[in-house]
């Protein structure tokens, strides 16, 4: 070894310690962005949250809920006819995506009176807004969009307890905004009896939304 070449390997030495530390932070650094990522298929958590369901459907309990009739009744088996559920996240005071999800659901549940739809798929509007969406405020917002009970519940969780656990089950992520509305989650979650979610759609999929019921309700 030349006389050049011994010196500049006696000047890394020192440094190879920290070159190692800084390619192990790297491998990790890698490691959880491919975790937080989905395997650096997606760029969102709500995409990730989306890819990670429908690899792995998860299991959501059994809720128990007020019907805007007033009445309760039990998801998701408290319809032995439901083979599908299409369900989204509301509260009735909502003033931009709320007001778009109700509009779709209103132009499912159109699609659905047809001949040729599939029978079993159901709608369900599920309120995380308890302290204001009473059985009245829910009648209100079913009234607006002519929901028709016999397709489509609009309802909230009968206990707090009931809500939290839904929510973290469903990875559902609600914010109060300051102004006394909320950030939340915004798509439309595919569930089958006795309580599975095995797709999420974004918010502007909802023909797709109800095809995929479709399917699995045929």
């Amino acid at each position: 070894m030349s006389a050049a070449r011994a010196a500049a390997a006696t000047g890394l030495r020192p440094l190879l310690p920290t070159l190692a530390a800084m390619a192990i932070l790297l491998v990790v650094a890698l490691a959880a962005a491919s975790r937080a990522t989905a395997g650096f298929r997606a760029w969102t958590t709500e995409e990730v949250r989306r890819l990670r369901v429908a690899e792995q459907p998860v299991a959501l309990s059994e809720l128990p809920v007020w019907a805007s009739d007033g009445r309760e009744r039990a998801l998701w088996g408290g319809d032995p006819l439901a083979r599908a559920w299409l369900v989204t996240f509301i509260y009735t005071r909502c003033p931009s995506a709320c007001r778009s999800l109700g509009t779709e659901f209103q132009q499912l549940q159109a699609a659905m009176r047809s001949p040729d739809a599939a029978p079993g798929v159901r709608l369900a509007s599920i309120s995380f807004d308890r302290a204001r969406d009473s059985p009245e405020a829910l009648a209100a917002y079913a009234l607006r969009y002519g929901a028709d009970r016999a397709a489509w519940l609009v309802a909230a969780p009968a206990s707090e307890a009931g809500l939290e656990r839904l929510l973290a089950e469903a990875g559902v992520v609600v914010i109060g905004d300051g102004m006394g509305g909320y950030a939340h989650n915004a798509a439309i979650h595919v569930v089958v009896p006795p309580g599975r979610l095995v797709r999420i759609f974004a918010m502007d999929q909802h023909r797709e939304a109800l095809d995929f019921a479709a399917r699995i309700a045929r």
